[in-house]
């Protein structure tokens, strides 16, 4: 009897172990799945060129996105105090990070292209055909937007980004060229873009051992080159994502490039190609995030916020990397 009563209770040991296992198998396999880096948990700041929006997607909370009308322009940064500034055609607005409301603009520069707050808490901006200055113009206004400096480069009659580097020069895109200019305007470096007739170069970083990452727009790529102007690498790819035009770009902590893929003019572009790319140094597509049709159109600027002190004002360091000022 006391043989035949083991036998029972230990059956029953055996069924409940089997059960609790069946049960957390079961847990975890409902449970949402997340990669070894985080990209489930990833915030991002995103600028929609085809619909003139900007956005903010939590991709492990969607609950909290929200997608606001702005106007046309180019870039976008965190400036500190839970805003992010924004390129408009006529200077620049500043809003807030949590649900995108404005908070500030400055709209008396008219031929602005994008705008910049540079380390000294001036902010930059970036215009063609300013007043009876031909070409390029950098203007530096103080929270005022009164003018504290301004240089031109009639030479160049088409601009896109500029990159304060570490050294305080700035790094500008001009359609097929690239150059370095320090506070005077004197030209320090430059490099021309080749392959197609008018690339519209994006945006480029000078890092500390002096090469230069550029985003060559219709080029489809980023290209490295060295402080010799030399082009020593360039990744784009692969197709089944759509290369169109690469745009802004941002270097992560761990050295890999998160890049906008634009599609095109327009409002109608939701469907084509994956529009987030994120590649290691070596070219490797490390991750994408495929945009929802019906909430974006034809992304041009990204900021990954994971890690990042929305009280202060970033800027890239001499690894190209956003960090607090």
């Amino acid at each position: 009897m006391k043989k035949l009563e083991n036998r029972f209770l230990t059956r029953i040991a055996v069924l409940i172990l089997s059960l609790g296992y069946i049960n957390c198998n079961s847990l975890k396999s409902s449970a949402p799945k997340l990669d070894n880096m985080g990209y489930g948990q990833r915030q991002l700041l995103l600028r929609d060129e085809g619909l003139s929006q900007l956005s903010y997607i939590n991709i492990a909370n969607p609950v909290k996105n929200w997608h606001t009308p702005v106007p046309a322009g180019r870039d976008l940064q965190l400036v500190g105090k839970g805003l992010v500034l924004i390129g408009t055609a006529n200077g620049y607005e500043q809003r807030d990070i949590t649900n995108g409301r404005k908070m500030f603009e400055l709209t008396s520069f008219k031929g602005t292209v994008s705008a910049r707050r540079l380390r000294n808490g001036n902010t930059l901006l970036a215009v063609i055909d300013w007043q009876e200055k031909k070409g390029l113009s950098l203007i530096e206004v103080n929270s005022n937007g009164q003018i504290q400096r301004s240089l031109n480069y009639p030479a160049f009659s088409y601009v896109r980004l500029v990159r304060e580097s570490a050294a305080g020069t700035f790094l500008i895109t001009a359609d097929d060229v690239v150059f370095e200019s320090d506070t005077t305007g004197a030209i320090l470096w430059r490099v021309k873009l080749s392959g197609v007739d008018k690339p519209h170069s994006w945006q480029a970083l000078r890092l500390k051992n002096g090469q230069t990452i550029v985003r060559t727009g219709y080029l489809k790529s980023l290209q490295v080159f060295s402080k010799d102007g030399e082009l020593q690498k360039t990744i784009t790819g692969p197709e089944e994502v759509h290369p169109h035009f690469f745009a802004g770009f941002q270097v992560l902590k761990n050295g890999n490039y998160v890049v906008t893929n634009w599609q095109g003019h327009g409002d109608k572009f939701g469907e084509s190609g994956i529009q987030l790319l994120e590649f290691t140094p070596g070219g490797k597509l490390a991750w994408s995030w495929k945009q929802n049709p019906a909430k974006f159109s034809s992304l041009q600027g990204v900021v990954v916020l994971d890690g990042m002190d929305l009280s202060r004002l970033h800027t890239e360091n001499d690894a190209g990397v956003l960090a607090p000022n």
